[in-house]
């Protein structure tokens, strides 16, 4: 799937979001490897759309509010091979070294990426 033209990343419905206090910090902010979410003025928010991977909804069960969403999916009948599954794997940026998860063949981060 590419970027350009799979609108791909979460929505945090703020009437329903408590910034996780029963657990004293949010939970998206501090799941996401990818700083999608950041907290702001006592929510979590998609700060970073464009660092989400495609595909992905991991955050989406951690959410105790069921605050965050996601587009949904539309599947083809027809059978894909595995790279074309989207399927995440954990990588290390050439780069700097961070560690983050991905579902392109790209080996450097989105923050090394996009200080090209």
């Amino acid at each position: 799937m590419a970027r350009a033209c799979t609108p791909w990343y979460p929505t945090v419905f703020p009437e329903k979001c408590d910034a996780c206090a029963p657990f004293s910090k949010p939970r998206c902010v501090e799941y996401c490897p990818n700083g999608v979410f950041e907290f702001r003025d006592g929510k979590a928010v998609v700060a970073n759309p464009h660092k989400c991977v495609v595909g992905c909804t991991a955050c989406e069960p951690i959410c105790h509010k069921k605050a965050i969403s996601f587009p949904k999916t539309q599947f083809a009948s027809t059978s894909t091979k595995m790279e074309e599954k989207g399927l995440l794997r954990k990588t290390t940026c050439k780069k700097c070294g961070k560690v983050f998860w991905t579902n392109r063949e790209s080996c450097l981060c989105f923050d090394c990426e996009s200080n090209r």
